[in-house]
């Protein structure tokens, strides 16, 4: 790691040179390599970290095996990213989901050595899995430890079959690394999602209409091994492209504490924050609910917790602070708005006391001068439109950050909702979010 410290901020001509890209990245190809592991809510795609990558590596800003952080990793887009570029990557979540993925995603497993834990995994599957299904339908008893998911979610007997999966997975940890274990339980979660009547399209729980849970009938050990194969050959041509030497460290921690990471340890910053509170805006934990609990063995009520224990979430521990609204003049303005018309002003406090508190780990974790890039939307709050990236960086000013440059952008591949109706009144929708900016700054000196 580079023990420099940052001698000058962006000429004129980087700044241009950054303007230049398209950062809509029309019919980008944002499933490469790991990348397409697994779905999940609101990811960034990685041309954006890419390119920024790109260029300030290419400008001497940063070099390899320097470290990037992200303090809210979802699903690894930057850890993954930062290990194509040589360089190492530390990560928090608040979501256990979200850090399994990042980590199965990000650290690289050679391709002979998952198709051997694939052939040992495979060897009895179908057979077994037939079993199942003929103790089922005559009644025997089955002697399985069922995962801890809603009742009507899951069509019988495919949730037997999930648990035996799950099963046989565990018990890759007697001759396997833990890294392949978690490769296998990524493909596990997927399959979760597409047994379950969740409804296709949805982040939020919704399930299937019951005509259409009726003829849910799928073919568990065919989704499996479809999709096992099909991440082995994602996972080897990214294992054969980076350096298995360099570290991807994930903690399932609070960024606004981000305790795990110590103070100037690293030298950039690539983040997509939350939009707002995940019950109102992107739903992470119902997104990663069944998946987890199913694959990875983890809790209802842990799960249950995630969008209440993120940004603005009613289980944040944080209280507001008074002048918050003074640092940032925008952010006052939207608050007098949404007082007005009787809005969600205490939500959109609540959020960026959290997010403030983030920025100042930031500063805390990242060298003097280094770069930090918040990929943020902008939304509506009772129909009040929420100027995320003028607040992002009038609070990075009031912090002491340095601004380079912002940068628009569409986001036409987001899975998002695109409009919104706060006061669910039928036919009445507004717009909620169609574009990005990635604010660049630098950290404190």
């Amino acid at each position: 790691m580079s023990d420099r410290t940052h001698q000058s901020t962006l000429t004129a001509t980087e700044d241009e040179e950054l303007d230049a890209i398209d950062w809509t990245f029309p019919a980008a190809d944002t499933q490469y390599l790991t990348h397409g592991l697994h779905t999940y809510p609101a990811r960034m795609i990685p041309q954006i970290p890419d390119a920024l990558l790109n260029h300030f590596l290419n400008h001497g800003e940063i070099e390899e095996e320097d470290t990037v952080y992200d303090p809210f990793s979802g699903s690894g887009t930057t850890a993954v990213e930062a290990r194509l570029h040589g360089l190492n990557a530390k990560a928090n979540d608040i979501n256990p989901f979200a850090c399994m993925l990042t980590k199965a995603k990000a650290v690289p497993i050679g391709r002979s050595t998952l198709d051997a834990a694939y052939r040992d995994l495979r060897s009895e599957l179908k057979v077994e899995l037939r079993k199942l299904s003929e103790k089922y339908e005559n009644d025997d008893e089955i002697e399985i430890d069922l995962p801890a998911v809603r009742d009507g979610w899951f069509p019988e007997p495919q949730l037997h079959h999930l648990a035996h999966i799950r099963d046989e997975v565990s018990a890759l940890e007697g001759d396997y690394s833990e890294d392949v274990v978690r490769f296998f339980r990524v493909v596990l979660s997927k399959v979760t999602r597409q047994t379950s009547y969740q409804r296709n399209g949805e982040f939020k729980r919704y399930r299937m209409a019951p005509e259409d849970r009726e003829d849910h009938d799928p073919d568990v050990y065919a989704l499996f091994t479809n999709k096992a194969e099909e991440n082995i050959s994602l996972m080897g041509s990214y294992s054969d492209r980076v350096d298995s030497d360099l570290d991807t460290d994930v903690y399932y921690a609070d960024s606004r504490k981000a305790e795990d990471i110590d103070d100037n340890s690293v030298d950039m910053v690539i983040t997509s924050p939350p939009y707002g509170d995940h019950g109102t805006t992107v739903a992470y934990g119902q997104f990663s609910q069944d998946p987890a609990i199913v694959a990875d063995r983890r809790e209802y009520d842990e799960m249950r917790n995630v969008d209440k224990e993120g940004l603005g979430g009613s289980a944040s521990s944080l209280n507001d602070l008074d002048d918050l609204e003074d640092r940032s003049p925008s952010l006052g303005e939207t608050i007098e708005v949404l007082d007005e018309k009787d809005g969600r002003a205490q939500d959109a406090l609540d959020f960026f006391t959290d997010y403030y508190a983030v920025m100042e780990q930031v500063a805390r974790v990242t060298k003097p001068g280094q770069p930090v890039a918040w990929v943020v939307a902008n939304r509506t709050m009772s129909r009040v439109n929420i100027p995320t990236h003028l607040i992002t960086y009038e609070l990075c000013l009031d912090i002491g950050y340095e601004h380079e440059v912002t940068l628009p952008r569409e986001i036409p591949q987001k899975t998002l909702p695109w409009e919104n109706a706060p006061e669910n009144t039928p036919g009445v929708k507004g717009d909620l979010m169609a574009n990005e900016n990635i604010v660049v700054v630098r950290a404190p000196e």
